[in-house]
């Protein structure tokens, strides 16, 4: 073969990949989406996620658990499944057992049915059972707070389940979300998965509407003049329900009654709230679960996060959004956010109740500190849109068609 015939040889090929890739790009993707804990951030993700990718036109097939109480429908509603070419639920629980081959079986029949071109898996457990599914797609994994994060994991615990996560994102893993710089430094620094396999899509909210003031406090039965400080979220461990309690004696000490905690979310209170749960100081009301508490944020002077880890939390978004102030522990994406953008007060990640409390208690006594963060919640807020993570997302899912096609 001439040097002329080889240069059109080689031209030709590189056309033909070409057009593949466009034929790719252009087309249809069928994207499953594989969760067995639908609830919280993962549960807020999904909803807009779902119509996000349904309106750019995306064929979204749902395959979650079938326990109602690992599934938010409060969330999740008939309107987000309704986009959805196919709702599949099969048996998935949290805990680790022989329960876990037959719900293997269920989700891999499930993605051979819909042989869909990306199968999109989040959190730990829908993380491996799908990405341990053999079959010819692209697997994407979406950890929202990869468990290594936990700082409480005894180390056998961590060194198990950072082996799994180290497996599974080396070998079975075409693209792992994170949704913080501070996740996907711990993926690529701590559990050693490559950084070409890593892509990093913050998370974002849509714009929503919240009530006023006056009529979310009516309706959270709260004093016009009282500075309120929100809790909002599972009543869990990680979020660190007992350290809310902590704190909220602690602030009742020098302010009293001037300032009172609300917690909102799903979950036993009493259970995480620690030794003192059946004691708690009068500044704190629970309200439990709230559909679409946001809504609620205008009746929220701050917001307080004391969790022990996070992936990159919705309620930091939804907060912002809707001008509150935030004070948090240290956890990852609170640097990207709060103090990059000053939209609040990053203190120790620690159970000492004092540097939070204190922390609150300045804000509650600064008013022109506060109307400050307000301004600068607001400006942050367009940084973190839903829209721009569901066009990052179907980025990640674009890259991931190409390279079986170029």
């Amino acid at each position: 073969m001439n040097m002329r015939a080889a240069l059109k040889d080689a031209h030709r090929e590189r056309r033909s990949r070409s057009r593949a890739g466009n034929a790719a790009a252009s087309r249809s993707l069928t994207v499953a989406m594989v969760v067995e804990a639908a609830g919280g951030g993962v549960a807020v993700h999904l909803a807009d996620l779902i119509p996000g990718l349904a309106a750019r036109g995306v064929d979204v097939h749902l395959i979650a658990t079938q326990d109602t109480d690992r599934f938010d429908a409060q969330c999740i509603k008939p309107e987000h499944l309704s986009l959805c070419r196919s709702v599949t639920r099969v048996p998935m629980r949290r805990n680790v057992g022989l329960h876990d081959l037959a719900s293997f079986m269920h989700v891999a029949r499930a993605l051979a049915r819909i042989r869909p071109d990306i199968v999109h898996a989040h959190s730990s457990k829908a993380g491996v059972l799908a990405r341990a599914c053999p079959g010819p797609w692209s697997k994407v994994y979406t950890p929202h707070a990869v468990y290594t994060l936990n700082p409480t994991l005894k180390p056998s615990a961590r060194c198990v389940y950072g082996a799994i996560e180290k497996l599974f994102g080396r070998w079975l893993t075409h693209r792992l979300i994170a949704v913080s710089d501070d996740e996907a430094r711990h993926l690529r620094d701590v559990l050693k998965i490559p950084g070409e396999r890593i892509a990093t899509v913050w998370n974002g909210v849509p714009e929503f509407e919240t009530l006023d003031r006056k009529e979310a406090r009516r309706r959270l039965g709260l004093a016009d003049d009282a500075f309120v400080v929100g809790l909002v979220g599972r009543f869990a461990f990680q979020k660190g329900v007992d350290r809310l309690v902590a704190i909220a004696r602690e602030v009742g000490q020098h302010l009293k009654e001037e300032v009172q905690f609300v917690c909102i979310g799903s979950g036993d209170f009493a259970a995480t709230a620690g030794a003192h749960a059946h004691s708690l100081p009068e500044n704190i009301r629970v309200i439990g679960a709230v559909p679409q508490a946001r809504r609620l944020f205008e009746a929220f002077d701050a917001l307080a996060l004391p969790s022990r880890y996070e992936g990159f939390p919705y309620v930091y978004l939804e907060a912002v959004a809707a001008g509150v102030p935030i004070v948090s522990t240290r956890v990852a994406g609170a640097d990207a956010l709060v103090t990059a953008h000053e939209t609040g007060v990053v203190v120790p990640n620690g159970d000492d109740p004092g540097p939070f409390a204190d922390a609150l208690i300045d804000l509650a006594t600064d008013t022109p500190r506060l109307a400050r963060l307000r301004a600068n919640c607001l400006s942050a807020a367009a940084h973190f849109t839903a829209d721009r993570m569901v066009d990052e997302t179907l980025a990640v899912y674009r890259q991931c068609i190409n390279r079986k096609t170029v």
